[in-house]
């Protein structure tokens, strides 16, 4: 679900490789069907979430957050370049809900090509709590004897680490994922929290993304891994395309989906099981998605804070 971390990702954009387009008046750049489009947002860290969500409502496969400057960049096939008037339009609403208006909103063509250049540049090894350490499949760092690995190929997928709802995550999976226990991550992106279960010991990981281009980089990761006898990486709905039971379930997506699922929730968690979240900001968090999930009957257990970004964990009761 590239819902999937409002996200770390490439840097595209910020050292552009072709020329950029201004949107103004609606006015829709010319790109080629085999490209992809780069939608980069600037706009102050309040209404990041706002943004992101109506990207990922327009269509776009996934978002990620810069710090400098405060923006957003999603990433939409270039065949649907028409979403982009209702982008800005939407885009433009943003006062009318009493958050700060985009500074900027600036749109460049991005191909396969020069996506993974641009992760090469700038993903790198990088250790996560005492033991999980994730680095790109290029990356010549050797880890020590104590550390689990996670090697990954983003390909057209999102999540590496490199934003702090994923790092959040990761970091509450080392905590939490016991042996023997069955997990379920919702949005795997390129399955690093799936992995990453894996690796501390789960016996099963039901890995679920509405996405296909990320179910097939998740797939080829786990393989990569060595995890495909535990992780099952499947394209399907959220929750619904869970069967059974879990001592685990992992979601880092937007709060929107976070708050409108929070209800399946206990169906498919195991008495005392444990729900990890993350993709939240401090203001949303408080307003709907805590609100939701207690109400859902789950027991808030542990909040983490990094920047505006919320994770948390609740038990089943």
């Amino acid at each position: 679900m590239s819902l999937t971390e409002p996200t770390p990702a490439p840097a595209v954009g910020t050292k552009p490789t072709s020329r950029k387009y201004l949107l103004k008046s609606g006015i829709i750049p010319r790109v080629k069907p085999s490209e992809w489009l780069s939608i980069r947002v600037v706009v102050p860290p309040a209404a990041q979430e706002a943004v992101a969500a109506v990207l990922i409502d327009s269509g776009c496969t996934g978002v990620e957050v810069r710090e400098h400057p405060p923006s957003v960049i999603a990433y939409l096939p270039s065949e649907e370049s028409e979403r982009l008037s209702q982008i800005q339009a939407r885009l433009q609403q943003l006062p009318a809900y009493d958050l700060p208006a985009i500074r900027k909103l600036e749109v460049q063509p991005v191909t396969e090509q020069n996506w993974h250049t641009i992760w090469r540049r700038y993903f790198r090894s990088r250790r996560f709590g005492t033991r999980l350490r994730v680095q790109p499949s290029w990356s010549r760092h050797k880890p020590n004897a104590a550390e689990l690995l996670i090697v990954l190929d983003p390909g057209l997928a999102f999540g590496t680490g490199g934003h702090p709802t994923t790092a959040l995550c990761l970091e509450l999976l080392e905590r939490y994922v016991q042996p023997n226990t069955r997990v379920a991550d919702i949005g795997t992106g390129t399955g690093i929290l799936a992995i990453a279960a894996a690796k501390l010991g789960a016996r099963e990981v039901v890995a679920v993304d509405n996405d296909a281009t990320a179910v097939a980089v998740a797939q080829a990761n786990v393989e990569r891994n060595g995890v495909a006898s535990i992780v099952r990486v499947c394209e399907g709905d959220g929750f619904n395309a869970l069967e059974g039971t879990f001592d685990l379930i992992v979601c880092n997506v937007i709060s929107s989906f976070l708050e409108a699922t929070a209800p399946q929730v206990p169906n498919y968690l195991n008495p005392n099981g444990v729900y990890i979240i993350s993709g939240t900001s401090g203001r949303n968090w408080r307003k709907s998605v805590r609100p939701a999930i207690e109400a859902a009957g789950l027991k808030l257990e542990e909040k983490r804070k990094r920047r505006v970004w919320v994770a948390a964990v609740f038990r089943k009761c």
